[in-house]
């Protein structure tokens, strides 16, 4: 017996129920986790722009991705909110630099 949960069949079936018990398993986390990290790499590899611009850009490709997450119920709503709230104050950060 071991520290982690072993999958069963029925949990490797397919992709999806891949990251549904890889996501069970972390409690939750696996794919805010995941967003975070694309949005760090995104704002880090774009901010040869000015830094609203690259929060701007960072904080939309994490929104675009968190719409399907939440409809396949692999992150919580709260989170794709998070990511559509960052979108609003890059976009409101970009119009007040302008």
């Amino acid at each position: 017996m071991g520290y982690f949960t072993e999958p069963t069949a029925n949990d490797t079936r397919g992709i999806f129920e891949f990251f549904n018990y890889v996501n069970v398993v972390e409690g939750g986390l696996f794919f805010p986790v995941m967003l975070l990290v694309i949005w760090t790499i995104t704002f880090i590899g774009t901010k040869q722009f000015t830094t609203s611009r690259a929060w701007t850009i960072a904080s939309f490709l994490c929104a675009f991705i968190s719409v399907p997450l939440a409809i396949a119920n692999l992150i919580a709503p709260r989170y794709m909110y998070l990511c559509f709230i960052l979108l609003a104050v890059g976009i409101l950060w970009l119009k007040m630099e302008n």
